[in-house]
């Protein structure tokens, strides 16, 4: 009897060992300690005012330290950051039960930059995208996307633009190991990986003023790509004036300087949504499901000139509505 037990003990302890859990990154954007927003004001370190429209980037090549120092590479898994999104799934399954670090390279791995979008589908992060994160091929795609602009005439109002879009091989950088205090542990079959990204320090020893407009592998690509080890953007560390923040907030705006404007970027609460646009006469004119409960959605084209209420109903019955204007 005592050997049938110990057997299927073992039999269980092995079972269990080959668990299949499934991941995901928890990307918090922060502005010098505080929550990030696109289109949102901050100060930088002249008391100017700065406006930041778009943070986009690739990650790949991730690599995951877990179970006692076990390394498991995340084979074709790429992620796009985006400012305005933290949740990032990822779709597979993995031998792994806590996770006690990880690394990964800031931009794209040579053989899939010297591929092409047209070898995935619009879904996948390096697929077509909208605005396009990619230069067309051999130039390959973009591995770092900041736009925005700063206050150089003192009158308060964002006025003079700047760009940063980074491609080339030469601009791939290796991220320090990024070790977890306690090891993050499962949690009904998934294991959720928090990281904060610091989108202020990629424009450590910058000029807002002077960064102007770089496409490529100029000088100010190169301190981007630089400054996202030499000022440490990605931390696994809480900062201090984030530890009380409600992190629950949300929030839908309209951008209207985008070259597809308007576009709405939205944070709610987590569930599933569904998504009505309705116009001034009470008719419902664009119906979506499935919209994720964060991200920016792209306002239909074919929508003449006009005021429309974006209605954002979740599956629990929340509802969030916004005021927008179509100009065609």
């Amino acid at each position: 009897m005592k050997q049938k037990f110990t057997t299927l003990l073992f039999t269980l302890l092995f079972f269990t060992s080959l668990a299949q859990n499934t991941l995901s990154l928890e990307l918090t954007h922060l502005f010098k300690g505080q929550e990030f927003a696109l289109d949102q004001n901050y100060t930088d370190d002249q008391q100017r005012v700065v406006k930041i429209t778009s943070t986009r980037y690739y990650l790949s090549s991730i690599i995951i330290t877990h179970d006692g120092g076990q390394e498991t590479p995340l084979t074709d898994v790429y992620i796009l950051g985006e400012g305005n999104v933290s949740n990032y799934p990822i779709d597979s399954s993995y031998d792994i039960n806590s996770v006690e670090a990880i690394r990964f390279d800031l931009g794209v791995d040579y053989d899939a930059n010297h591929g092409n979008t047209s070898n995935y589908p619009p879904s996948h992060p390096l697929g077509p995208k909208t605005p396009a994160m990619d230069w067309g091929w051999p130039s390959g795609y973009f591995f770092l996307v900041l736009h925005g602009s700063v206050d150089n005439t003192g009158d308060g109002t964002p006025n003079k633009a700047f760009q940063i879009e980074s491609f080339g091989d030469i601009l791939l950088r290796n991220i320090d190991t990024i070790n977890f205090t306690e090891p993050l542990v499962v949690e009904d079959g998934h294991i959720n990986i928090p990281l904060f990204v610091n989108v202020d320090r990629w424009f450590g020893e910058m000029d807002f003023a002077t960064i102007g407009l770089n496409h490529g592998a100029l000088a100010p690509n190169y301190t981007a790509a630089n400054n996202t080890n030499n000022e440490i953007v990605f931390t696994a560390d809480v900062p201090a004036s984030l530890q009380e923040l409600n992190t629950e907030q949300s929030y839908v705006y309209t951008n209207y300087a985008m070259p597809y404007a308007p576009v709405l970027f939205y944070k709610l609460p987590k569930s599933t949504y569904g998504l009505s646009i309705i116009d001034m006469q009470g008719r419902r004119v664009v119906k979506e499901d499935g919209i994720n409960f964060e991200g920016n959605y792209f306002v239909k084209s074919e929508l003449p000139s006009g005021m429309y209420f974006a209605v954002f109903t979740s599956s629990n019955g929340y509802q969030k509505s916004h005021q927008f204007t179509v100009n065609r």
